[in-house]
């Protein structure tokens, strides 16, 4: 395997510790925000993107295998806690995932200090699970797909800042170096 190719794949080792820590958070950060108190008209994790921050944190320090892990993980944990997301969504989310870590892990591997990399493979994720949708009927949606990303993307402005937020703190504090 290609020192690059490692790079992205896996950037460190991850320990029994760290992956529990890991698992536990993915659960938990999720889990804390399903117990707010909301009355809008969808779950307020769809306008917090939960599920990506710690899927997020595991693609920065230990790179895209680890990030895939929690990111398929984290909305099974959910689903049997909280009930949320939804069973019909949770093959839709874990899609979604694994192009958000593809799309981060390359963006942090070509720019490590770009700290808005975590919104912007959102959108990228978002976009290619929007261009299956079109294309499969199976995955038959309401919206036009376009229509679709616009109102996803408006829904997540919180979240897409939190990804910002996470990821300009991961950069000021844990920088990452261009190898």
């Amino acid at each position: 395997m290609s020192t690059t190719a490692r790079r992205y794949l896996l950037t460190k080792p991850v320990t029994w510790k760290e992956g529990t820590i890991l698992l536990a958070t993915a659960w938990l950060v999720p889990f804390l925000v399903h117990l707010i108190p909301w009355a809008g008209p969808r779950p307020l994790g769809v306008y917090v993107l939960p599920a990506f921050w710690t899927t997020f944190v595991a693609v920065y320090f230990y790179g895209a295998l680890p990030g895939l892990a929690i990111g398929l993980v984290t909305p099974l944990l959910n689903l049997a806690v909280t009930g949320l997301p939804a069973w019909s969504a949770v093959g839709m989310m874990g899609l979604e995932l694994t192009f958000f870590v593809l799309a981060v892990a390359w963006l942090m591997m070509a720019w490590p200090r770009f700290w808005f990399a975590a919104p912007v493979a959102w959108l990228a994720a978002k976009g290619a699970l929007l261009a299956i949708l079109a294309l499969l009927p199976t995955f038959d949606s309401a919206d036009h797909p376009f229509q679709h990303l616009v109102r996803s993307t408006q829904n997540g402005l919180a979240g897409l800042g939190m990804l910002a937020v996470i990821h300009w703190m991961l950069v000021a504090f844990y920088p990452k170096t261009s190898a």
